[in-house]
């Protein structure tokens, strides 16, 4: 039997690099074509999938794969003192007349994150379903955020991706580095029940407040930056998992 890791056929610089890092493993990455099925006779020996979200579970339910995530509240179930700051889970029509807000769709797929001065303003809100869930926070400025692949409560690799309102791959300072794994440390003393065992985690800087978690995601559609692909692959195969017969 083989261990066959689906990738989308969308081709990306993170999906190439998770080609050539399966050189290195056990597993074979393989794309099969640009209809998003899996041929029959390859089926049982997939064993992960990585891609755009709904591709991931297209392939799943193909597959008979469980693709592990957090609770859809997870986050707003986190003590404020890791988030540092307000968060609240909800339905859209909740928040209908919030301002100044950040809000995010539970699902990834409604409509894009992001701060709006209303609700209302989010591209396409009119047509929304105003029972969705969400999330919502407060306002705070990042001055640096940080993605992490995550097995068994151990960071495997991490990299920076946003310094100061820019894109930012680059390493993190001794002291950046000193106060992500403090601040993870005192995390997962809190959190690691809560967690599937494979999980990306995203830390960074709130001006004025330090360290704070900033969110989860799904191991098997989460962005690598600058992430070890290696190390990455073996969190994103055990982020996924075979249906019980």
């Amino acid at each position: 039997m083989k261990n066959i890791v689906a990738l989308s056929p969308m081709y990306t610089e993170d999906s190439n690099n998770l080609k050539k890092a399966s050189l290195n493993s056990s597993y074979e990455v393989n794309r099969f074509n640009a209809k998003w099925n899996v041929p029959e006779e390859f089926r049982a020996d997939v064993v992960a999938v990585y891609g755009e979200d709904i591709y991931a579970e297209i392939v799943a339910e193909q597959c008979n794969l469980i693709l592990t995530k957090p609770n859809d509240n997870w986050l707003s179930e986190i003590p404020e003192s890791l988030t540092k700051r307000q968060i609240t889970y909800g339905q859209l029509k909740d928040f209908v007349h919030e301002k100044n807000i950040f809000i995010k769709c539970s699902d990834f797929k409604s409509f894009k994150a992001g701060v709006f001065d209303s609700v209302t303003d989010i591209p396409g809100f009119e047509s929304l379903d105003p029972g969705i869930s969400v999330f919502t926070s407060e306002v705070v400025e990042w001055e640096l955020e940080v993605r992490c692949f995550v097995l068994d409560s151990e960071i495997k690799t991490y990299s920076s991706y946003w310094r100061n309102n820019s894109f930012d791959a680059s390493p993190l300072s001794e002291d950046e580095q000193k106060g992500l794994h403090k601040f993870y440390r005192d995390f997962i003393q809190v959190c690691s029940e809560t967690i599937p065992r494979a999980i990306v985690l995203d830390f960074g800087i709130i001006k004025g407040k330090g360290w704070a978690l900033i969110e989860a995601n799904p191991a098997w559609c989460s962005g690598l930056y600058a992430c070890d692909a290696e190390k990455a692959l073996e969190v994103i195969v055990e982020s996924c998992s075979k249906k019980l017969a």
